[in-house]
């Protein structure tokens, strides 16, 4: 998910600050994507990742009040499969919901990985480089051929003086019951900010 070059244990109570979560609200932004299938499943140009996740972003980064306990009854089987793998110990139970032709971009840090292979070396990175990395499902739908899934994206970056707790919408292609494609939308510059590092950090050895 993120090597903030380089995606969700559970967040604690400073992870989230200040900030409110509302499930539901950047959904509608990707079920535009969904729909319209503007979500490119190969890789994404600079222009492109700029955009993408500050659309995602302006939808989920809202402060409004409780958030929906029933919008987690919402999110598609294979979109709690998905999340519920980011947070396993076996790096291999993520990269087994993907064909074997399967494409994971990363929009925030325009990362492209391809094949099983590839996911979980993207999974292997992305533990490596944030302790308790986990992800909270809260909201999604399904759509013809794909699910959108809306949660909470939090971990601790190795070094950093700070976790981090950030929305993250992500998008699911699907072929059959297997993932043909995901496109992860987030906040590079939130993470970094919330993680207590400059704008401009980059993993140690990038």
């Amino acid at each position: 998910m993120v090597r903030t070059d380089v995606a969700p244990s559970r967040s604690k109570e400073t992870h989230m600050r200040t900030r409110t979560f509302v499930p539901g609200l950047a959904v509608g932004v990707a079920a535009a994507a969904l729909m319209a299938g503007t979500v490119g499943a190969g890789p994404a140009a600079s222009s492109e990742a700029s955009h993408g996740p500050q659309a995602a972003q302006a939808g989920t980064r809202q402060v409004v009040g409780a958030a929906k306990h029933d919008e987690k009854d919402r999110v598609p089987p294979i979109g709690r499969r998905w999340a519920a793998a980011w947070t396993t110990g076996d790096t291999r139970d993520l990269a087994r919901l993907y064909t074997k032709d399967a494409v994971y971009t990363d929009r925030a840090v325009d990362l492209v990985f391809r094949g099983p292979e590839g996911i979980e070396e993207w999974e292997t990175g992305s533990h490596q480089l944030i302790e308790d990395l986990g992800f909270e499902a809260t909201g999604g739908f399904r759509g013809r051929d794909g699910v959108v899934v809306e949660g909470v994206f939090t971990g601790h970056i190795v070094g950093a003086p700070r976790p981090f707790a950030v929305p993250l919408v992500t998008v699911l292609r699907l072929r059959g019951d297997l993932i043909r494609s995901s496109n992860d939308y987030y906040n590079r510059t939130e993470i970094l900010s919330d993680s207590g590092l400059p704008a401009d950090w980059t993993p140690p050895g990038s």
